[in-house]
């Protein structure tokens, strides 16, 4: 994708940069959690050799454990490949919900770190837009809002079609501020959301995102 301007480039750059960090500790924590237990199979296999038993329940769980991280593993880098896919082209289309879901993943290490649950409803609205921005501006907002919300919190994010309009909606069911008014948005924000074409509206425990369906 042809870079539009520096601030774009930047905000994007910040967000690949975090996504990639948080990949990066996930996929460390799955392959030591691997590496572990791939050290008991060894051990068992090692006293097999000399005419042991092995106890069939700690094979049980060192198998079921391995595969359980694969199966995380494999969760997490699925999600890097479709964000790193959108910026295959200028415009794409995307289910507004999955979209944000998918961003609602990739924030999940901030998430659990705070103890915050973050919840997507389902929603069929779909939108044709630059992608890789609204993607970046969603998680920027996402981080965000893990910061100022207290631990154990909770938000849930719906999704509208509005005529020509998409609204993602965020809710804090305790009327909490979601967001710093003197800190979010920033410059970065800003420029996603000129781009973007973002109206953005925040009242105490919620925060609401409209921005036409279709950019071209």
């Amino acid at each position: 994708m042809e870079p539009l301007n520096d601030t774009l480039d930047a905000a994007c750059l910040q967000v690949f940069g975090k996504i990639s960090a948080a990949v990066s500790h996930d996929l460390k924590n799955v392959l030591a959690i691997v590496n572990e237990n791939a050290g008991l199979l060894d051990d068992l296999a090692l006293r097999a050799a000399k005419g042991g038993e092995i106890p069939l329940d700690r094979l049980n769980v060192a198998t079921s454990r391995m595969l359980k991280q694969v199966k995380r593993g494999d969760a997490v880098l699925k999600n890097l490949n479709r964000f790193a896919h959108t910026t295959d082209a200028p415009l794409l289309q995307g289910n507004v919900a999955e979209t944000v879901a998918l961003m609602v993943d990739l924030a999940g290490r901030q998430a659990a770190m705070r103890e915050t649950v973050l919840t997507v409803a389902p929603d069929a609205a779909m939108i044709s837009t630059c992608l890789v921005y609204l993607e970046s501006f969603v998680y920027l907002l996402l981080r965000h809002a893990l910061e100022v919300l207290p631990r154990k919190e909770s938000v849930e994010i719906a999704v509208a079609a509005e005529g020509e309009t998409v609204c993602i909606r965020l809710v804090n069911p305790a009327g909490l501020p979601l967001i710093q008014d003197d800190v979010f948005p920033g410059a970065q924000e800003k420029a996603l959301m000129e781009r973007l074409k973002i109206d953005l509206q925040a009242l105490p425990g919620t925060v609401a995102l409209r921005l036409p369906a279709s950019l071209a």
